[in-house]
Parts: structure tokens; sequence; C-alpha cells
């Protein structure tokens, strides 16, 4: 991919911190961005910023999904589908997570399988509803968001175990999807990020960035 102008990109997460940027910056480079979040008021003021900075012809929408659900992704899809009249999509970012967990013993169940749901289950059912899109593209990348927890299992005494688990889980549909993609001109790969204060730049290829802008 040469260029990220008159491309369609899908963001989940795309509410705050990392992936509002990465809307931001797909947009400001000519890609049109359906972003999607827990938190439709979070999602709606990102799109609107990201219109901001776009040159004209560039298309942002927001949506309320809670990516956990795959009844919610599929309406998702749709939705993208139908605003921004496209039979396919180029990119699609899998941001979404979650932190949760802590002790396996004597923490509640529920923290961990809402863990599990997001930040599994979560790329899973995204994967599943979009790679379809991005094999129709003829140039399509996927890029599931993983943790510097999947490393290292406990980055001190605050972090959830249950997020370390998920977050070497991630590695594991990427990995499986990137030769059946790769036979259809479609890419795979995953990105593992570290603590964020504040705005980070990102980069459309997994850990490399150059002048605080995406690279294609």
């Amino acid at each position: 991919m040469d260029s990220f102008t008159g491309k369609l990109a899908v963001v989940t997460g795309g509410g705050s911190g990392m992936g509002r940027e990465l809307v931001r910056q797909l947009a400001a480079q000519g890609c049109s961005v359906a972003a999607c979040d827990l938190n439709a008021d979070a999602v709606a003021q990102t799109a609107a910023l990201a219109r901001e900075g776009a040159p004209p012809g560039v298309r942002i929408s927001g949506h309320a999904c809670d990516v956990a659900e795959e009844a919610q992704v599929l309406r998702f899809r749709g939705e993208l589908l139908e605003q921004h009249a496209s039979d396919h999509v180029d990119l699609v970012f899998s941001n979404a997570g979650i932190g949760g967990g802590g002790s396996f013993v004597n923490d509640r169940r529920e923290d961990w399988e809402r863990t599990f749901a997001v930040d599994w289950w979560g790329v899973y059912y995204c994967a599943r509803a979009f790679l379809p899109l991005l094999i129709a593209s003829g140039d399509g990348v996927l890029v599931n968001t993983s943790s510097v927890n999947g490393f290292w299992a406990t980055l001190g005494p605050g972090t959830r175990a249950s997020t370390g688990s998920c977050a070497r889980s991630r590695k594991t549909p990427t990995t499986t999807l990137c030769w059946p993609a790769w036979r259809h001109r479609t890419r795979a790969a995953r990105r593992a990020s570290g603590p964020v204060a504040g705005r980070r730049r990102l980069a459309a290829n997994p850990g490399a960035e150059a002048g605080g802008r995406l690279i294609p």
C-alpha cells in the first residue's frame, strides 16, 4: 500500500487514546474512516475532530459498537458499508481493548470473562466480519493491536494478569491469518504497544514511525 489517500479504514476502540489519534492521522492523509467504540459520545467526538483536519472528499463516520458482541460487529459492518457506499474496506485496525482480571483466585470471574470477551473475541469477531471485505480490496491490511503485556505476564503490581493473557492470545489469530490472507493479497500484522502518556504518533506499519506521520 503506497498511500492512504482514497482508502477506507476501520478502527475499533476509536473513542479515545491511540484509536482516536489513529483516526485523526488517517483522515489527515486522505483516508476515509469508520470508527467504532462502546462509548457513542466519545466516538462521535473523534469523528468531529478528524473531519476538522481531513481534506475534501474524506468521509468519517462514528458508530456505537461493543466488539465483544458479534451481532453488534456485524451491524457495524453493515452500517459502515452503507454510509461509505462501499463493497470493501482497505484497512482494519482491531484496536479496542480493556484491562481487567486480577487474582484468578480472589477476584470476580465476570471481570476475567469481560476482558477476554473484548480482547480476544472482539479481535476474532472483527477478523471474521472484515476479512472478506479486505480480500475484496485486493490490497487489504489487518492490524491487531496487542500490548507489551503479551511479552510479560505483569509489568508491576498494578497490572492485571488477564490483560497479559489476552495480549498474548491476540498473537494467535494474527499468526493464523498470515498465510491464508497473503494468498489473497491481504496482510495481517500485530502491533504490540507499551504504556502511553498523552498523544502518541502511530504507524500503519507496526513498529514503524517517521516524522510523526502514519507510514503506509
